[in-house]
């Protein structure tokens, strides 16, 4: 089970300080504060969502083309999936062999698109976020 529809802040398991922020260009990045990212589930199967970024209104996706992660109008379908199928996410397009990768620790680095390394940059992890209260660690699972 990944983690249910909700807002949550998503933050890079090997540098775990960097969390998902649009850059001024629509583009995504990882940065010490990060957007508020609406999960909408579209197939719990198949794990496959939204991403909505709460604070910019719009949606994640992918550029193929330009292996970058931007920003786009309408929504664009991701799959989460799991090495060992109960916890840490690869965040990549439907059926695609390409995640999200976080290549090292400065603020405002670029999450690309790259085969998925031998190594945890190629993780990410939640918090959910209340507004009433703090944030509240969460894995995904499944």
């Amino acid at each position: 089970q990944y983690d249910p529809p909700g807002n949550y802040r998503i933050s890079n398991v090997r540098y775990p300080n960097r969390y998902v922020c649009m850059s001024g260009n629509k583009e995504f990045v990882a940065n010490d504060a990060g957007n508020i990212i609406q999960v909408i589930v579209t197939d719990q199967v198949q794990h496959l969502v939204n991403l909505f970024d709460t604070v910019t209104s719009v949606y994640i996706g992918v550029d193929k083309e330009d292996n970058k992660v931007k920003g786009y109008p309408a929504p664009r379908v991701l799959q989460l999936s799991s090495d060992d199928g109960r916890n840490l996410s690869e965040i990549h397009a439907k059926d695609e062999n390409n995640v999200w990768v976080l290549n090292d620790d400065g603020n405002w680095t670029y999450i690309v698109l790259e085969p998925a390394p031998d190594s945890n940059k190629k993780y990410w992890s939640s918090k959910m976020w209340n507004k009433y209260s703090k944030f509240k660690e969460t894995r995904s699972s499944s």
